[in-house]
């Protein structure tokens, strides 16, 4: 995740901008706590399809680098991450079926910009221009081509009262929109190491990422989608 939101290859450093001070504060809190368990509502505007699609689930992290996204509404999935590999896994849909996992080294279901703008690593984004709307909002611009994947803008609104971020908004080149928003929020809590491993169930088929690549794009299977995000099937 860190160095994406550097300069291009072959260009000359760019000396990263001094964080605004909320921004620092909200870091240095949530850098402290180590932990971060959420319960999340995503929304999901696809340009293409012309609808929209809401998720609800659950969403944990635990630095550095593991996090957990536990989608249970419309349809159950699951992102584990333990820093190292990543597990994306559905449920089967009928008794009969069975569940399907694509394990990778690397994750395309949660983008970096995403992780790190919900769990306050906002030092990985200051390459960006970030731009205080009001108070509690920021806007973040990519200011080099390709830096943040398919985001042209980014959001983020922060609870002043205790300083925890409540609301993630990406735009994506083409006019795809996700909004996430936060409740529930717990920092500092124990989270054992086991919750971002996944043993996969008897009933489950490990799917190669490659030979899936043209079905891993539907909107309302991924923990965050709109990002041309892997779904493992389309029911």
């Amino acid at each position: 995740m860190i160095g994406l939101f550097g300069v291009s290859s072959g260009s000359a450093a760019v000396k990263p901008a001094k964080l605004p001070l909320l921004l620092e504060k909200v870091e240095a809190k949530y850098t402290a706590a180590k932990t971060m368990k959420a319960d999340f509502t995503q929304k999901n505007d696809s340009a293409i399809l012309q609808k929209s699609t809401v998720s609800t689930g659950k969403l944990s992290a635990k630095r550095p680098g593991k996090v957990r996204w536990e989608t249970l509404e419309p349809d159950k999935n699951l992102l584990v991450s333990n820093g190292q590999k990543f597990w994306f896994y559905q449920h089967p849909m009928f008794e009969d079926e069975r569940g399907q996992v694509i394990v990778s080294k690397s994750s395309s279901t949660v983008p970096p910009l995403a992780n790190a703008l919900l769990a306050g690593s906002f030092s990985m984004v200051r390459q960006m221009k970030i731009d205080q709307k009001t108070p509690s909002r920021f806007a973040l611009i990519p200011n080099k081509k390709g830096t943040a994947g398919t985001v042209i803008l980014a959001e983020i609104e922060i609870r002043l009262a205790d300083k925890l971020i409540e609301k993630v908004i990406l735009e994506h080149k083409g006019g795809n929109h996700t909004e996430m928003t936060l409740t529930n929020i717990q920092l500092g809590d124990d989270i054992p190491d086991s919750m971002f491993t996944f043993v996969a169930p008897a009933n489950t088929d490990e799917v190669d990422p490659a030979k899936e690549r043209s079905t891993l794009h539907s909107p309302s299977k991924s923990p965050v989608p709109n990002r041309a995000l892997p779904a493992v099937r389309t029911p």
